[in-house]
């Protein structure tokens, strides 16, 4: 009854028009429905708001962010009983009285193992256009998601009216499966936006909550940043980035800022995430370009057992893959070395090896956290694969994307006589452009989807639809490897 007085409230100037005798009966017919239970799409519906402020010193802004009125649980139900969501729409299920996304497959459910070292990658079109579709529970498996790497709190050429919305359902998703965010700040050659995405980033993880916060990742494959062609026009960047400093200032100055809320924020652990590329010198790749050697020298030395070092792989990237020998379109030799993780040949285990004797280069322990940020595979053809593998279409084929994603999932993280990854994260939950080129990591295709991408079926729609996709960055990772030279 509570919910049709409501109902009556917010709209009884249009219903008084009708009379007092025709307002009496729409009143009478909304207590009838409130006593059924109150319908999904009316915006009287049970609803929650958040309010949070964050002022920090020295922060070059302020930022009040103001929640949506209703939580992410909320958006999806399709029948309430005594203010009690019982069913949810098409896509949702019923997690602890609310709906979160879930997509479905005719296939038999995949296995997980170790399924608490395990998340995935919060990709730029689910959260800037669908932020209400993340996945809580890993597709095709019945295990749900307990981690999730976060690259940005909210990018400068995203619609900010979205934004209070997209929090509020991030903030609900993790709350309410018990989620770590492994959160990312950004660094460029734009010092304000840097420090514009450095206040969203402090607002949101203390909305989010510290007991929530799995690490702060500071810049993202910033060893590639030269090669970008946005970076160009300034020939000052990378200079300044990395001789003149700014990257490890800013490393710093970030953590002293998280560190001042206190709470607990000041032992949340640190990292910056780098790509295979780093491997190019002992121990760490050195160049004017590129000085991570010196970085992570300095980020061991101040920080010590709380910094944790990072590493993206992409077998699918490699620039070693080759065709088979006296072939031009078959690579099944690329295949087997790039969708295994335990056996010696697999190319997973062999740049795990190599970063776990880097790292106890530097500092002389063989214990110290590493973590993936990134791995994946692309289905149908990634446009960002190079040749010669884009002659071979079985690599990019649903078969092997399958097989990769498969093999992630029964993956223990044990590498036999060393040291596995503490952490690994999968990208990603959607397909997405990266700067204009479409790549199709996605485990589901498109925001609206009902269903994952891997269905019984030998064919896959092609997912890719660009007035649902956010053209950012992908990450990078392992995107223009074979093109460089140390």
């Amino acid at each position: 009854l509570e919910f049709a007085v409501a109902c009556f409230r917010a709209n009884w100037v249009d219903i008084m028009g009708f009379g007092p005798w025709a307002a009496l009966g729409l009143w009478l017919v909304l207590a009838t429905v409130a006593l059924q239970g109150c319908s999904p799409d009316d915006e009287h519906a049970p609803t929650s708001t958040m309010v949070t402020t964050t002022s920090i010193p020295d922060a070059t802004a302020t930022t009040t962010t103001t929640t949506a009125k209703a939580s992410a649980g909320d958006e999806h139900c399709a029948a309430w009983h005594n203010s009690n969501c019982v069913r949810c729409a098409e896509g949702f299920s019923l997690v602890g009285g609310k709906c979160f996304y879930e997509c479905s497959s005719d296939m038999e459910e995949f296995a997980v193992v170790n399924a608490t070292g395990k998340g995935m990658c919060l990709d730029d079109t689910t959260f800037s256009n669908c932020s209400d579709e993340m996945p809580f529970k890993w597709p095709n498996t019945n295990e749900s998601v307990k981690s999730i790497r976060l690259f940005s709190a909210w990018q400068a050429g995203w619609p900010e009216k979205r934004r209070a919305k997209a929090w509020a359902r991030l903030a609900d998703f993790v709350k309410s499966n018990g989620v770590k965010v492994l959160v990312g700040t950004q660094i460029s050659c734009n010092e304000t936006d840097d420090d514009r995405d450095w206040q969203h980033v402090l607002d949101l993880m203390q909305m989010i909550g510290v007991e929530h916060i799995m690490g702060l990742a500071v810049g993202n494959e910033l060893e590639l940043l030269w090669s970008k062609k946005e970076v160009a026009a300034d020939p000052t960047c990378i200079p300044r980035l990395w001789k003149g400093g700014y990257f490890w200032n800013k490393t710093v100055e970030r953590v002293r800022h998280m560190d001042s809320l206190g709470d607990g924020f000041e032992r949340i652990p640190v990292t910056s995430v780098f790509g295979g590329f780093i491997l190019g010198m002992e121990p760490f790749v050195e160049t004017p370009n590129a000085m991570v050697a010196s970085y992570l020298a300095n980020a061991t030395a101040e920080f010590g057992r709380r910094w944790v070092f990072s590493l993206n792989i992409y077998p699918y990237f490699d620039p070693g893959n080759t065709l088979d020998p006296g072939s031009t379109d078959q690579c099944n030799n690329a295949i087997s070395r790039c969708t295994c993780f335990n056996g010696t040949q697999c190319l997973t285990k062999s740049m795990l090896g190599a970063m776990r004797e880097r790292m106890h280069s530097v500092t002389n322990r063989t214990d110290d956290l590493l973590w993936i940020g990134e791995t994946g595979w692309s289905h149908p053809m990634s446009s960002t694969l190079s040749m010669p593998m884009r002659n071979c279409t079985e690599f990019s084929s649903r078969p092997v994307y399958e097989t990769y994603y498969k093999n992630f999932l029964s993956w223990d993280l044990q590498m036999g006589d060393m040291r596995g990854p503490d952490h690994v994260f999968y990208f990603t939950m959607r397909d997405s452009v990266n700067f204009g080129m479409e790549e199709h990591f996605g485990l589901i295709g498109q925001c609206g989807e009902t269903k994952c991408k891997l269905q019984k079926a030998s064919t896959t729609t092609s997912w890719i639809n660009a007035d649902n996709l956010m053209i950012g960055s992908r990450s990078g990772a392992g995107l223009v490897d074979s093109e460089l030279v140390v």
